[in-house]
């Protein structure tokens, strides 16, 4: 199991480096703001900045990691170049889109979120970007080093679940949303507490994380499934896209709405169902596909 710990001594390892990361990334963006007034640097907060950092970190440290783990390609992580990349990649992102955009929908007709009255249309170019930069640096550590990691430790699924339960953890475990009046260089580890504050809730706790794992086992059955990681791309940017984009145009109305629905569209029974009905999706249009295929050779 020595790859197992050596995943977990590079996830602390990501917390810790990303933790003192955060306070320079932060004067960096106040820097540019100062210089620039790009008005998506004044709306981060630091908590933004540390979750960045923490991402970064982890980017720099994951080829040490891969070194000590002794791989050299990534087709050892089960990684191979897919010849349906630009289909699966679409596929992904057309289901996610879509199906959380239906969910969407359905929360605007029951009132629980309403249309701002001026709704900043142009800033979906820049969610756009963010979720296809976010999707793909992501889907590469989580699905093609992680999960890659732990299947030459673990058989498939056990791997599947492992690295989805990390995926959950890192995604759920962050600081309180707020800025922070003065900024030094201990203040990402002085706010490492607070990102367990959550923790403290169990229905949140248990909407939030259950959620977020079902996500992270719908991503890696599609590592498997296409042995290519196009496809997790494609449904990490859908869902990063109309939850971002989501949040941007429009106000919340009706705040209790837990256990259905709880702080954004990603957490909640309700959004349980949309990542089960997205894989369904998928799977039937694989399927399909798969079936054409064969029909063709014969």
């Amino acid at each position: 199991m020595k790859e197992v710990r050596k995943i977990l001594l590079f996830l602390l390892g990501s917390t810790l480096v990303g933790a003192l990361l955060a306070p320079w990334l932060y004067w960096g963006g106040q820097w540019l703001l100062g210089i620039t007034q790009w008005e998506f640097l004044r709306e981060a907060d630091f908590p933004k900045y540390f979750d960045r950092a923490v991402l970064i970190a982890a980017v720099l440290l994951l080829w040490p990691t891969v070194r000590s783990l002794k791989v050299h390609s990534r087709e050892e992580l089960g990684i191979f170049p897919d010849p349906h990349a630009g289909r699966h990649l679409a596929l992904g992102f057309g289901a996610a889109f879509l199906c959380m955009l239906a969910f969407a929908m359905l929360l605007l007709h029951l009132g629980v979120y309403r249309f701002k009255d001026e709704p900043p249309w142009t800033a979906l170019i820049k969610i756009a970007i963010t979720a296809g930069t976010v999707a793909t640096l992501e889907e590469w550590l989580f699905r093609g080093a992680i999960l890659g990691f732990f299947r030459r430790a673990l058989l498939d699924w056990p791997a599947v679940i492992s690295s989805g339960l990390i995926f959950a953890i890192v995604h759920f475990v962050r600081p309180p949303s707020g800025d922070i009046a003065h900024v030094d260089w201990l203040t990402g580890f002085r706010v490492l507490p607070s990102c367990f504050a959550r923790f403290a809730e169990p229905m949140l706790l248990a909407a939030g994380v259950g959620t977020l794992l079902l996500i992270g086992v719908v991503l890696g059955w599609s590592v498997l499934r296409t042995r290519g990681l196009w496809l997790a791309i494609g449904l990490h940017a859908g869902w990063v896209m109309s939850k971002m984009g989501f949040t941007k145009l429009t106000k919340r109305k009706i705040k209790d709405t837990m256990p259905w629905v709880g702080e954004d569209l990603i957490i909640g029974i309700g959004a349980l169902g949309v990542v089960a009905l997205t894989w369904f999706v998928v799977w039937a249009v694989l399927s399909y596909a798969a079936r054409r295929e064969r029909a063709a050779r014969w």
